[in-house]
């Protein structure tokens, strides 16, 4: 049976509840899916390509099996380029030498791990040097988060919670040597948050909280006719001036809710970044704060836990193709870019 039906009492007849069966597939359950290198290769290629291989360099159809590859699997050859390629080129995979079922046994652990999973966890669990895995893990953070805000939140009779939050610690607890003069947001990373009620979730980081600043990205990012619903802050006045309706409530007054206007909806998706943050990966650089935010935005968007497994996980591997992050800009000096550069799902 798909569901297990339940009798409250077994006096009343035919009074039944229904539960819905665990949509979570158990680690030893996905790698006998995924026990050898060709289960994995194939699964990648399925997802890319579906049933017939595509040159990632010209675009043709016309693929052959690749002779020169030897005894090395998955290669192929385009008979229009005369290129040879595997389902790694044009990926966030390409040129890396990590095996793909180690590849994939990341993905799971990104997907079915609530707050996140460190760098050296990870790397006991697949057995890969802690260097290498953090940069597995960039890897797929940076997919998560590269162009991918094609999409709008709210609509006529839609409701959009917004809110900004700090990040990258406090400065009581850092090193003398490190420690910032000023208060509130400065040495921290600033960012914007915006909720649809029942629907999909942003995070942006942002150069300040600035009227003009914030009200660039809710014009760039919540349709028009949206109801806003956000506390107090100067920063959202004059906001309806631009086409949107707007609700407050006081949080200085303990004000948590005032008829429609509420932000509990993006204090959720604070709470799973911060526990993230102080539980698992313990500091953000403001360098790589956006890949942080992609991966935890992804888990309340497609990633979430009702889910099935294997849907989310397909959902990860489709923003993996047409994207690259060599070693040299993931670690290289951070050049002063605009903060809006940086946005995440």
């Amino acid at each position: 049976m798909d569901y297990y039906e339940v009798c409250d009492e077994p006096d009343e007849p035919k009074k039944k509840k229904t539960y819905k069966p665990n949509t979570a597939m158990s680690e030893d359950e996905f790698r006998r899916k995924f026990s050898t290198e060709a289960k994995a290769r194939a699964y990648y290629e399925k997802r890319r390509w579906g049933s017939k291989p595509k040159c990632p360099y010209c675009g043709s159809i016309q693929i052959g099996i690749w002779k020169g590859g030897g005894m090395r699997k998955g290669w192929y050859k385009c008979h229009g380029c005369n290129k040879a390629f595997t389902v790694r080129v044009g990926t966030i995979m390409e040129r890396s030498h990590i095996p793909l079922r180690k590849w994939l046994l990341a993905e799971y652990y990104i997907v079915t791990v609530r707050k996140g999973i460190s760098g050296l966890e990870l790397s006991k669990k697949l057995g890969v040097t802690q260097k290498n895995i953090w940069f597995l893990h960039q890897r797929i953070r940076h997919a998560l988060g590269a162009e991918n805000y094609d999409y709008m939140l709210g609509g006529l009779g839609k409701i959009v919670d917004g809110d900004e939050t700090y990040v990258c610690g406090r400065n009581k607890n850092r090193h003398s040597n490190k420690k910032i003069i000023g208060s509130g947001p400065v040495g921290k990373g600033i960012v914007l948050g915006m909720v649809e009620r029942g629907g999909r979730k942003k995070a942006i980081v942002v150069s300040d909280t600035e009227r003009e600043t914030i009200r660039r990205e809710i014009n760039k990012h919540i349709r028009k006719n949206t109801l806003l619903s956000t506390d107090e802050g100067r920063h959202y006045i004059g906001i309806q001036k631009d086409g949107y309706k707007h609700r407050t409530c006081n949080h200085s007054a303990k004000a948590w809710v005032n008829g429609k206007a509420s932000t509990n909806g993006v204090e959720s998706m604070w709470a799973l970044l911060k526990r993230g943050f102080y539980g698992i990966y313990h500091k953000f650089s403001m360098k790589h704060l956006p890949k942080y935010l992609a991966e935890s935005v992804f888990r309340l968007n497609e990633g979430q836990c009702k889910y099935l497994t294997m849907d989310r996980i397909d959902a990860l591997a489709g923003y993996c193709w047409d994207k690259r992050l060599t070693w040299e800009d993931c670690v290289g000096e951070w050049q002063d870019r605009e903060p809006q550069m940086y946005e995440m799902r």
